[in-house]
């Protein structure tokens, strides 16, 4: 909803939302959360970005924050961002709701809004598994505790929950959880409390994976040497709480000195932990896959191969590209997953392959049909497009490498500018998707999301309908959907309508009745059925 006029009647407005109700009927929806959208500024365009420099609503804070002051112009726009909440089982139809603007005057301007709940329910984990990196010490330090302390606060850890929970409330996991840690002084895992945190995270906000907590020296000093009988110990011990409350399947490995590796000494270090962790599910009988940020095909062939030591590959968008739609491509990405292992993908900066640019004729602006950028001043489908564009290579997750990172002297409320390369090049939201409110600035320590992390909200979910859609009717039914508009990392259309679109086609194909859909389990006939 925006509302737009003179800043000074503006100032001090609220909206809020009644429950939408079934027509016709005593059905009802929950109250919606309303928030505001907060304007940060673009001061220099990302490269290659088609967008302009300018002011981008991208907060959304709760309307009880401070009101940033409006510019002196003639007319301004504020704009509120309200989120409707479907609960599982809610029944199929229309249902309609108001919104009123109340102005500071007391004046009050009203509107309707209706909301569709299909026949369907989306599934409680997503089915697109995903590794989100934030650092419990980055966010100690934004809020203003002590990024050294060996424990967090309790103040702290709940604000920690907070950022996982809001993370999870989007459909995306947190790679690790600080209440998951072994001791900070003595490397003792305390499984009880590890225990209890994993159920938090995998049972209660239904996280679709987490990552085992190791480091290449901590908290053992020498883990690949002295200390590997422990180490060993400690990472069995640490996966096989996820049996307990059987999620096994969610758990994995992702340990940051092997990120990117880029030279034969990378490729080595990952193949001396590959044979780590294989150790360990052959001694234990456990199930922990090393995630890897690399394609299957090295860059250098004198590296070696890393088959065998990553279970989990992610490439980069644009190597995705390359290996799979370049006509130079060697389809290894299809060669692992027949193989049995995963491949997930990841996001960063603005990143073409070589093959894409000479077949693109290396274009100064990067308008559709190229591997996604995740910045603020690029087009929201760069955000919505990418799981029509996964299934059809059988990719399965998707990681993130941070998502408070920003340039030290950067006012992320006031400067989108939040990473910046080696050449000085700004690359606008990179790596940032959540605001740091604090006590100081805002009354209070609290994540805010942006209106990019919604649409990665969105995003996951297109991945469920497609999902459901692929498991009802078959893979071949489920890509049709996206023909036209998705077909490869290199190429896919600005088309907003036709994704939405798509997204009511898959709606509605998945409300047909159930003996349509699923006729594996329909009863011919009250004589032949026998209860199971």
């Amino acid at each position: 909803m925006i509302a737009t006029g003179d800043p000074e009647v503006l100032t001090g407005a609220r909206v809020s939302a009644t429950a939408a109700k079934l027509i016709e009927t005593a059905e009802v929806l929950p109250l919606p959360e309303v928030l505001r959208e907060q304007y940060v500024k673009v001061s220099s365009s990302t490269p290659r970005s088609p967008l302009p420099a300018g002011e981008y609503a991208d907060a959304l804070v709760p309307q009880s924050f401070p009101e940033v002051p409006f510019p002196r112009i003639e007319s301004v726009n504020v704009p509120f961002w309200v989120d409707v909440f479907i609960p599982y089982g809610t029944k199929a139809g229309l249902y309609q709701g108001s919104l009123e603007l109340r102005l500071a005057s007391g004046d009050v301007r009203e509107m309707s809004y209706r909301v569709t709940v299909w026949g369907i329910d989306l599934p409680v984990v997503p089915a697109l598994r995903s590794s989100i990196a934030l650092s419990w010490r980055r966010v100690a330090e934004i809020h203003g505790f002590d990024r050294d302390a060996d424990y967090p606060t309790p103040e702290l850890q709940a604000l920690l929950n907070e950022y996982t929970n809001l993370l999870a409330q989007h459909r995306l996991s947190v790679n690790e959880l600080r209440g998951t840690y072994p001791d900070a002084k003595t490397g003792v895992l305390d499984p009880e409390a590890a225990e209890k945190e994993l159920r938090r995270h995998l049972l209660h906000q239904h996280a679709s994976t987490i990552s085992l907590p190791l480091g290449p020296e901590w908290p053992f000093a020498d883990p690949l040497g002295r200390d590997r009988m422990a180490a060993q110990r400690y990472a069995a011990e640490w996966v096989k709480l996820l049996d307990h409350f059987h999620c096994a399947e969610r758990g994995y490995v992702l340990m940051t000195n092997l990120d990117e590796p880029n030279d034969g000494k990378g490729y080595a270090a990952v193949r001396e932990w590959g044979t780590f962790f294989n150790e360990v599910e052959a001694k234990y009988d456990v199930r922990l896959p090393l995630l890897i940020t690399e394609q299957p095909t090295p860059d250098d062939p004198s590296w070696g191969t890393l088959v065998g030591a990553a279970d989990i590959w992610v490439p980069h968008f644009s190597a995705v590209f390359e290996d799979m739609e370049a006509s130079s491509g060697k389809r290894d990405i299809a060669r692992r997953i027949a193989a049995g292992d995963e491949v997930w993908t990841y996001a960063a900066l603005v990143q073409m392959s070589d093959a894409w640019e000479v077949a693109n004729q290396r274009p100064d602006v990067l308008k559709e049909a190229h591997p996604p950028v995740w910045c603020t001043d690029y087009p929201p489908m760069n955000f919505r497009i990418l799981p029509w564009l996964l299934m059809r290579h059988g990719i399965t997750g998707l990681a993130y490498w941070d998502v408070v990172h920003f340039e030290k002297g950067v006012d992320p409320w006031t400067d989108a500018g939040s990473f910046q390369g080696f050449d000085g090049s700004i690359f606008n939201g990179d790596g940032f998707f959540i605001y740091p409110a604090t006590k100081d600035r805002h009354g209070s320590n609290q994540p805010v999301a942006s209106i990019r992390l919604k649409w990665l909200r969105d995003s996951m979910e297109d991945y469920d309908y497609l999902s459901l859609l692929a498991a009802a009717k078959g893979r071949d039914v489920a890509l049709a959907q996206s023909a036209g508009f998705a077909e490869g990392f290199g190429s896919w259309h600005d088309d907003a309508v036709a994704l939405h679109a798509a997204r009511r086609e898959i709606a509605a194909l998945l409300s047909e009745p159930r003996e349509v859909i699923l006729p594996a389990v329909q009863i011919k006939s009250s004589t032949s059925a026998k209860t199971p």
